[in-house]
């Protein structure tokens, strides 16, 4: 493990991946209400009726549809609503298939915990924190949540949870998206993209436990430091200063708008994988994975706007005429 020295030395510029993480997750958003729109055409009644009634171009859109709901480089598997959609996306979850809107999902919450461990060089001179974090850098989210429940049984949820503040709540939101649970992902991305939904448990920590284990004025600061780590302040104070993310932009309107918002964040995550300021083997990967990522983002709305073309949808202007409007 690195000592907190090597750690700092190696460590990103915070702010400059406040950026990409807001833009990952902004990303996954919009590309689950992507699949949700598609869905509700592809699966419902009205078009499958239509396409297998009238064919010709409308068979010929259905199709395209059903393709791009199932690309392995663009939306990968994503049924996403309720009936056969709803079947489609827990038959998906059981076989193992992979979604782009959680893959991006994902990887925002990796990034947010490599940020929050940045800061906190200190960590890594606790042997539990070290080995949590080590966890979650080879990518291994499952071990990650072991090593942060055996904190918890032998050191207190208190210590567990102020040790590994603000980073906690993304790696079982991570690993919620990731295990073969259907019925937590709803929980795990509320916190990958910040958008308020019911709260049922992740792993089995409801919300109401995690608000009693977050209140109190003790609790957000880490365990003590010296040295210019102390200077650092509370364990929590990155929670406290992330701004708000916006509210969801509703798209133009169909496929050709949701098209359009997808071309948008694709071209929003090209420049975040793109920017110079990113150093150092970790974020060379995780610009590589962000990069891919923005591809498959362009793919899907590739697909997308084929569908619409095909049903006689309006197409919507470019990425960056929508950033130049904005």
């Amino acid at each position: 493990m690195p000592d907190a020295a090597t750690s700092a030395s190696t460590s990103p510029d915070i702010d400059l991946l406040d950026a990409p993480c807001r833009a990952l997750a902004e990303a996954a958003d919009a590309v689950g209400e992507a699949a949700r729109h598609a869905s509700g055409l592809a699966f419902g009644a009205r078009l499958p009726a239509a396409a297998l009634a009238r064919g010709g171009r409308t068979r010929l859109g259905w199709r395209t549809l059903l393709r791009t709901l199932t690309d392995p480089a663009g939306l990968g598997w994503a049924p996403r609503g309720r009936g056969v959609a709803r079947a489609g996306r827990l038959a998906g979850i059981l076989a193992g298939r992979e979604s782009l809107a959680i893959s991006i999902a994902v990887c925002g919450l990796k990034a947010r915990i490599r940020a929050a461990s940045a800061e906190r060089p200190e960590l890594f001179d606790d042997p539990g924190a070290a080995a949590v974090l080590g966890a979650v850098g080879a990518g291994h989210q499952g071990e990650a949540v072991r090593l942060f429940r055996a904190i918890m049984r032998e050191r207190g949820a208190e210590h567990a949870f102020a040790l590994l503040a603000p980073s906690f709540a993304d790696i079982l939101a991570w690993d919620a998206l990731t295990d073969a649970n259907p019925f937590n992902d709803h929980a795990g991305w509320q916190v990958a993209t910040g958008r308020a939904e019911t709260a049922e448990p992740v792993l089995g920590l409801g919300a109401a436990f995690w608000a009693f284990c977050d209140r109190g004025p003790g609790l957000p600061e880490g365990p003590a430091a010296t040295g210019a780590a102390s200077t650092r302040g509370p364990a929590r104070r990155r929670v406290a200063e992330r701004a708000p993310r916006p509210a969801r932009r509703p798209s133009d309107g169909g496929l050709s708008g949701h098209a359009a918002a997808l071309r948008t964040h694709a071209f929003r995550l090209h420049t975040a994988a793109g920017a110079p300021q990113w150093r150092g083997p970790e974020n060379e990967a995780l610009r590589a994975e962000v990069a891919r990522l923005a591809a498959r983002c362009a793919t899907a709305a590739g697909g997308l706007a084929l569908a619409a073309a095909q049903l006689k949808e309006p197409q919507k202007g470019s990425a960056r005429q929508r950033l130049q409007d904005q």
